[in-house]
C-alpha cells in the first residue's frame, strides 16, 4: 500500500478502528481498506479459502495480480454456482483512485473498485482451462520470492475438498508464458473501469537496500512474501498455511 495510506492507517489505529486486526486471518474479499491492508498477505495466500475448504463445498478460485503494489493490485474471486456457472468478483486498487477523496468517506481512495459478473457454465469452463494452462496444477514453487515492487500472480483454489496454491514472479520464463494470456482470459469478465497494467521491465535493486533507512527516516519497503509448499509464508519464516 502507499505511504499516504499508511499515514491514514496509523491515524485509524489511534482511533481504535483497526485494533487487533493484524493477528486475524483474511476475511476474504473486502472493500474495507484498513482490514484489507492488515490481512492482505493472508488474502494473497488464500488463507480463508484453505481454512474453509472441505469435501462437498462448491469450487472456489482466487487470482491475485500485483502490478507494482503502489500502481495497481487486482483480484478475482470466483465461486462455482449450482447451474455449473460461477460468480466472479473483480477488485482493483491503485493510483487511479487517489483523487476520489470524499469528506464523508476519507478512506474512499483506498477502497478501489469492485464489480460482479455471472459466468455461464461455458465461460467458467473456459476460465478454468485458462488457469490450468498456466501450469497451476504443478506443485507450488516453494522458496520463490514475491516482491511488491514488481509483478507477480498468485492463484488459490478449493476443488473437490482439496486446497491448491501456485505463484509466478517476474522475471521468469514461467511468468512470461502465462502473465499476459491470463490477463486476456479474465478481461472479458472484468467489469471494473481501471484497465490492467501489463508487465514491463523494471529495475530491481537488492531488497536489502530497500530495508535501509532513507535520509535518517523510517521507510516502509514494498512487501515481500515467500512461497511455501502450499501457500505463503512471511520472509521471516512464519507459515500461513
Amino acid at each position: 500500500m502507499t505511504n499516504s495510506f499508511n499515514k491514514v492507517l496509523a491515524f485509524t489505529f489511534v482511533l481504535g478502528v483497526g485494533a487487533g486486526l493484524a493477528a486475524c486471518a483474511s476475511p476474504g474479499p473486502t472493500d474495507n481498506p484498513v482490514e484489507r491492508n492488515l490481512t492482505w498477505d493472508r488474502y494473497v495466500g488464500g488463507d480463508d479459502i484453505a481454512r474453509s475448504c472441505a469435501a462437498g463445498q462448491p469450487a472456489r478460485y482466487r487470482l491475485v495480480y500485483n502490478a507494482r503494489q503502489d500502481d495497481q493490485q487486482r483480484s478475482y474471486d470466483i465461486s462455482a454456482q449450482p447451474d455449473g456457472g460461477a460468480m466472479l468478483e473483480a477488485r482493483v486498487m491503485g493510483r487511479g483512485y487517489l483523487n476520489k477523496v470524499l469528506l464523508t468517506d476519507p478512506l474512499a481512495p483506498w477502497r478501489g473498485e469492485q464489480a460482479l459478473y455471472r459466468l455461464t457454465p461455458t465461460e467458467f469452463d473456459q476460465l478454468k482451462t485458462a488457469v490450468t494452462a498456466t501450469g497451476f496444477e504443478a506443485p507450488a514453487p516453494e522458496g520463490l520470492f514475491l516482491r511488491g515492487d514488481t509483478f507477480y500472480w498468485t492463484a488459490s483454489a478449493c476443488r473437490d475438498g482439496q486446497f491448491h496454491f501456485h505463484a509466478w514472479a517476474w522475471p521468469s520464463p514461467e511468468f512470461d508464458r502465462m502473465a499476459v494470456p491470463l490477463l486476456k482470459a479474465v478481461a472479458p469478465f472484468d467489469r471494473t473501469a481501471e484497465k490492467p497494467i501489463e508487465p514491463y521491465e523494471v529495475p530491481l535493486p537488492p531488497y536489502s537496500l530497500l530495508l535501509e533507512r532513507r535520509g535518517g527516516q523510517p521507510f516502509s519497503p514494498p512487501h515481500r512474501y515467500i512461497v511455501a509448499k502450499n501457500g505463503l509464508r512471511y520472509s521471516q519464516g512464519i507459515l500461513f498455511n
